[in-house]
């Protein structure tokens, strides 16, 4: 006869994976609300309190897990108003599109519902509420927020596979990094010259945190658009981080890369914005490479030497472009300038009136120009033989 064995020890082991039910914050200043509704859902839900606005913004803050939000209105120190605003003015998604049913006994409940649909409240409660309401309300904002939350992630999917930065329609830095290392190989290939800007929108974050991330982003898609109208149809301008850009110019020369980042310069500092009654100006720092090209030369490299121009020009307050740099590695001497500046180059940053830039090489440059000042001087007749005979001195002793 067959007899039943017991089960293996990895059998009796094996247990059933529990759901975890959704995660749901209540706040409200009285204790006694908020052990009456964390009882009544108690079976369907996680529920964690908070007794002021501010010990529920923290959680907010930090817990990933939240779901939905019942905020009384009425509260000392951060009212339930105000941690609305908080929520929906949030730059992150998780925060900002979660769902916040407001839980009130205010009797002008009509003006109440008005002003907190206004402030972007997904729902709205009256006390006293019975259980089926309450556990319903809760159903559907969690609902509400699994839905949101798989559209973000379906969202960021095609994001990751797109080319395109949503927000302002450049391109973004997926497509630099494939494409950027394809124009650099052409570069090498047919000796053309080929030059890499970085930008910086200046204290971005400030901004954010004094306007709101709405007004904020309305300010990059403006900067955006003032970048895409200073360069040529055939440039790669793409935003590649929060308030960053980049912009590769192919069969660019340095001089000419230096005029676009000074068009762009300037175009930010005359641009204007109003908030309200309030004006204000945005600013942009800048690092520029044209690098001098080289069978072994990656696209990373250069990509490195302009974000260690534009964070020259940051830490030296912003609103200021860095064309080259003589920053050396720690513990070497400093490496010259990637590239010797042309004639051009230079009259270019004169004008700019970058005479730092220039300095380390005003000797190597008037040494080019001397026989034309000498044939000026003789053609014109300027009566510079003396200045002249000083300038070439000093050249043959120095240079």
């Amino acid at each position: 006869m067959m007899q039943v064995q017991p089960d293996t020890p990895e059998e009796s082991e094996v247990s059933d994976y529990a759901l975890e039910k959704p995660r749901l914050l209540i706040v409200d200043d009285s204790p006694t609300m908020c052990r009456a509704m964390s009882r009544l859902l108690a079976d369907d839900f996680r529920v964690v309190e908070a007794n002021d606005g501010e010990a529920a913004w923290d959680i907010i803050s930090t817990d990933t897990t939240i779901q939905a939000v019942f905020s009384d209105l009425m509260m000392p120190g951060l009212n339930g108003f105000q941690l609305l605003r908080l929520i929906r003015e949030s730059v992150h998604p998780r925060i900002n599109q979660l769902p916040v049913v407001i839980v009130t006994g205010h009797g002008d409940d009509e003006r109440m519902r008005r002003q907190s649909m206004r402030l972007g409240a997904t729902d709205f409660i009256t006390k006293p509420f019975d259980s089926l309401q309450l556990q319903a309300r809760a159903r559907s904002a969690a609902h509400l927020d699994q839905t949101n939350r798989k559209l973000q992630q379906a969202t960021k999917a095609l994001e990751l596979e797109s080319t395109i930065d949503t927000l302002t329609g450049l391109a973004n830095r997926r497509y630099l990094m494939k494409h950027g290392p394809e124009l650099l190989s052409y570069a090498i290939r047919h000796s053309t010259p080929i030059s890499l800007l970085r930008i910086s929108v200046d204290k971005y974050g400030v901004l954010e945190k004094k306007k709101g991330a709405a007004l904020a982003e309305r300010v990059l898609i403006n900067v955006a658009r003032l970048i895409s109208s200073s360069v040529r149809p055939e440039d790669t301008a793409a935003r590649i981080g929060r308030a960053e850009f980049a912009v590769l110019m192919l069969g660019t020369s340095h001089a000419a890369a230096c005029e676009t980042g000074e068009r762009i310069h300037q175009l930010m500092r005359k641009t204007g914005y109003r908030s309200g009654d309030t004006k204000f100006r945005m600013t942009v720092s800048e690092g520029l490479v044209t690098p001098a090209l080289t069978a072994a030369l990656k696209f990373d490299e250069v990509l490195k030497i302009a974000e260690t121009r534009l964070g020259k020009a940051m830490r030296e307050g912003g609103n200021q472009i860095v064309f080259a740099t003589s920053e050396g590695r720690p513990g070497k001497p400093a490496a010259p300038p990637v590239e010797p500046l042309t004639l051009e180059e230079a009259m270019v940053l004169l004008r700019a009136g970058q005479t730092d830039k220039l300095r380390p090489q005003a000797r190597r440059l008037l040494a080019r120009t001397f026989p034309l000042l000498v044939y000026g001087n003789r053609e014109l007749g300027l009566g510079m033989d003396a200045c002249l005979r000083t300038l070439r001195d000093r050249l043959k002793t120095k240079v």
